[in-house]
């Protein structure tokens, strides 16, 4: 088992990682709508700042994880529904 990760870790990736931030960004603000929340109420809920909420939500910024948490934590979704998110490939449901 040690040799396949091993070996695993030296194999390039043939693709990039798919990562889709305006499936992600409708996810956080369908979440922030869903919780009641305004930009602001989440900026405070969460301490995410209101700007790196907005450039999120329309897609323009990705977030480290510990953001998402505060995001997912404030708005009572789970983390990983939001981070499935974007590993969309531009469908509109997660594969």
């Amino acid at each position: 088992m040690e040799q396949l990760l091993d070996d695993l870790d030296k194999t390039p990736v043939s693709e990039p990682f798919p990562y889709n931030a305006v499936a992600l960004g409708q996810a956080v603000a369908t979440a922030r709508q869903d919780a009641g929340l305004t930009l602001d109420g989440l900026a405070e809920r969460s301490g995410v700042s209101r700007r790196m909420i907005v450039e999120i939500e329309q897609g323009r910024k990705s977030c480290t994880v510990r953001t998402l948490h505060s995001i997912a934590h404030a708005t009572g979704v789970p983390l990983g529904l939001l981070a499935e998110s974007a590993c969309r490939h531009g469908q509109d449901e997660p594969h």
